[in-house]
């Protein structure tokens, strides 16, 4: 009969734990399969590897420990947690460094690729002008007077719409994401090509890390390590009490 311990720890490395999942994203010239340097894909890249490598050597551990029948279940119970526990806190110390790393730079991108910065000598001077005249022109009028903007790269008006609130230009939420996206796409293709893969590295080491923790948690607080854990702590203080009195 299994005893509690082997039916609670069946533990299994899920695939989203590795670093593939990762480096997938990753910015490739024509031709060559080694990704191109980019720091933030570095350290998620290699947190995840750790996670992964972290992961088999903690089921490994597992069944090692448990399949030793030198030792009682609860001895057992107590090793494999009080390792997983360890090395939960180590790979999660250094993902979470890499995420907000990754975050931070996402962050930045944003922001510089959000909208034009006001005009070096006029400022935002006429931005309430042109917000005024926009709400009085039609959906078609607008377009004409964007499309004759970005072909002469003047962004008084583009600037004057996408750094201010959409309520006061009077165009639709769809209207203005397009118009965004267009001045994003023209002027920082690079920027927001790297921001799409930064985005989908780090929802790959969100999935990665919940399902390393998963893993962690089902190792380190199963009923039976917990029951093991507490007996030996009820053990241990009774024991000092009996010092104690001696």
């Amino acid at each position: 009969m299994a005893t509690v311990a082997e039916q609670e720890l069946k533990l299994h490395v899920s695939p989203s734990i590795s670093e593939l999942t990762i480096d997938h994203f990753a910015e490739r010239q024509r031709g060559n399969d080694k990704p191109e340097p980019d720091l933030e894909h570095v350290a998620l890249s290699g947190a995840m590897r750790e996670a992964r490598e972290q992961a088999h050597a903690l089921v490994a551990l597992a069944n090692t420990v448990y399949g030793d029948a030198s030792q009682t279940p609860a001895a057992a119970a107590i090793q494999v947690a009080t390792a997983a526990k360890k090395t939960g806190e180590r790979v999660a110390s250094r993902l979470l460094a890499a995420q907000e790393k990754a975050d931070a730079t996402i962050a930045s991108l944003q922001k510089a690729t959000f909208a034009p910065s006001p005009d070096a000598d006029m400022g935002e001077k006429f931005d309430k002008q042109i917000l005024y005249a926009l709400k009085t022109m039609t959906h078609d009028e607008r377009g004409e007077a964007f499309a004759e903007a970005f072909e002469a790269d003047d962004m008084t008006l583009i600037g004057a719409v996408l750094r201010a609130p959409a309520l006061l230009s009077g165009m639709k939420s769809t209207e203005l994401a397009a118009l965004r996206h267009r001045f994003q796409m023209k002027y920082f293709p690079a920027e927001m090509a790297r921001l799409e893969r930064l985005k989908k590295m780090r929802a790959a080491s969100d999935t990665g890390g919940k399902a390393f923790v998963k893993l962690v948690e089902q190792a380190a607080d199963t009923t039976f390590a917990n029951g093991a854990i507490a007996a030996r702590s009820k053990r241990e203080s009774a024991l000092a009490a009996h010092q104690q009195e001696a």
